[in-house]
């Protein structure tokens, strides 16, 4: 229990300082970008992380890597989450708020 405990506070360093959110300003969707993450420590034990957008898995990644994929399909908030798996059982989630934002339909079309 105390290594779960370990793990869950690791991750949830993340958020800690308040709520975190980036602006991503996209050309054309879909766009795909790579997330990344600081590793726990050795004692966590950490075997996967599982990486998710919104409410679906994108990927679980086995420890030691830190980084996982993601698309954004559609403009908009979307929420990243992140939560480690060792023996002893899975983190609370770590978050990153990203608003998707692309470009602004043209006005003033006409003929002259």
């Amino acid at each position: 229990m105390t290594r779960l405990i370990l793990v869950a506070l690791s991750l949830a360093a993340l958020s800690a300082c308040g709520p975190r959110s980036f602006v991503l300003y996209a050309q054309s969707l879909p766009i795909t970008k790579t997330i990344a993450w600081d590793a726990n420590p050795v004692s966590d034990a950490v075997s996967t992380y599982s990486l998710w957008l919104d409410t679906g898995i994108v990927s679980t990644i086995a420890a030691p890597l830190l980084t996982g994929t993601v698309v954004f399909t559609t403009p908009g908030v979307h929420v990243i989450h992140l939560t480690a798996t060792n023996t002893w059982g899975t983190s609370p989630e770590a978050t990153l708020t990203v608003n998707v934002v692309v470009p602004g339909k043209p006005t003033g079309l006409r003929v002259q």
